[in-house]
C-alpha cells in the first residue's frame, strides 16, 4: 500500500514505532494509518492525529483571546477535511510547546 501514497507517506509510516515510543502518537492513531486502505483513508487518519495535535492549541489561543472560538472551528473544520494551513501552524506555535 505504501508504495501508492507517495514519499511523504512512506516516510512517515517507516516513523510510526519511533513517534509511538515517543509519546506523539497513539498506537491506535498508528494502527488507523497503517490500516488505511488507500490514500483517502491515509490522510483522514494523519487529519484525525493533527486535529488532536491542534486542540490544546486552539483552546489556548481563545483563552487568551487571540482567536475567536468562530475561528478555532473553522480550523478545527478545516484540519477535519485534512487541510494544514501554514497560517495555523504559525499561530499555533505562539501556544506552546508542541503537545505530546
Amino acid at each position: 500500500m505504501a508504495e501508492h501514497l507517495g514519499k511523504k507517506a512512506t516516510r512517515l509510516l517507516a516513523r510510526l514505532d519511533r513517534m509511538v515510543a515517543k509519546g506523539r502518537i497513539t498506537d491506535g492513531e498508528a494502527n488507523a494509518i497503517r490500516a488505511a486502505d488507500g490514500p483517502e483513508a491515509f490522510d483522514a487518519a494523519v487529519a484525525s492525529v493533527r486535529a488532536r495535535h491542534a486542540a490544546p492549541r486552539l483552546d489556548a489561543a481563545v483563552e487568551d483571546g487571540s482567536m475567536t472560538a468562530a475561528d478555532a472551528d473553522a480550523f478545527r473544520a478545516r484540519l477535519a477535511r485534512g487541510e494544514h494551513p501554514r497560517g495555523l501552524r504559525g499561530h499555533l506555535r505562539r501556544h506552546g510547546s508542541r503537545p505530546h
